[in-house]
This record gives structure tokens, sequence and C-alpha cells, in this order.
């Protein structure tokens, strides 16, 4: 299984937290990093989304065929979500669009094994895949991206 943390990209401040959009920034971070992973992604990419409207907005820009799940929203716990998309045990690529510091914490658990966090930057990428050998998991980080490098 691959797993694809996508933080929502840059959005207005405000209240309440839930209904807030994107930026021109913002907007402009999420086209950059939908435009590199569309020729990268499986055609059966399990795609999941936090309700709140920054995170709909910023997976728009890859594809309006996605699942909303309040297991990712704001405030989301790193076990819940990968309960939720049933990490590693799922043969398919899956895209969790959400918040810090969730996603922070999951990277922060697959890479060390305790959900201290890790910054993930807003509008970037963390790719994790998931090997399976000799009765082990493996973590592999695939690639981190930001839409500045882009």
């Amino acid at each position: 299984m691959d797993l694809i943390l996508w933080r929502h990209a840059e959005a207005r401040d405000g209240f309440p937290d839930a209904s807030r959009e994107l930026t021109e920034k913002g907007l402009k971070q999420s086209q950059k990093i939908a435009r590199w992973l569309k020729p990268r992604l499986p055609t059966n990419t399990r795609i999941v989304v936090s309700p709140a409207k920054r995170t709909q907005q910023t997976v728009q820009a890859l594809t309006f065929e996605f699942e909303t799940l309040d297991q990712v929203g704001t405030g989301a716990m790193p076990h819940a979500v990968l309960t939720a998309i049933n990490w590693p045990y799922d043969d398919n690529t899956t895209i969790v669009v959400g918040h810090q510091p969730t996603l922070g914490k999951i990277a922060s658990f697959l890479l060390y094994g305790d959900d201290a966090g890790l910054s993930v930057r807003k509008g970037s990428i963390w790719w994790f895949g998931c090997r399976h050998r000799n009765g082990q998991e493996n973590i592999v980080l695939r690639a981190v991206l930001t839409p500045e490098v882009i």
C-alpha cells in the first residue's frame, strides 16, 4: 500500500474553522501538486478528505471523485485516520487530504514509531510505501514535495 499525506494548501484566517477557504496562493499550490500527482497515481487510487472547506478545495485541483470522512477532519487522531484507511492492509494507493498536526503525527509514527509530530508544510505531500517482506512491514518514504519545489 502507498499512502500520500496531502496537507491542505494556504487558507484564509477566520471562523468558523471548517468553512475557511483557500487563498489565491493556496489555489495555485494545490494546482501545482495536482499536476505533479496526476501522471503518477494508479487509476484505482482512493482519496479521503476532511470535511473542511479548505481540504475539499485542495483536492478539487486533482479530482472531484473523493470520499469525505469525519475521521480525517480537524483534530483527528493519527491512529483513527490509519484505521479509517485500513493502513497498511489495503492494496490500493490512498491519499489523505487533511490537517496539521494530524498529518505530521502520522508521518512521525510511520517513520519513527511514535506520534511526536513533524511539520508538514501547507500544500505539501509526503508519500509513503509499505512493503511486506519476510513477515515484516517495511515503511519507505518515497517523496516529500512542497509546491515551491515543483
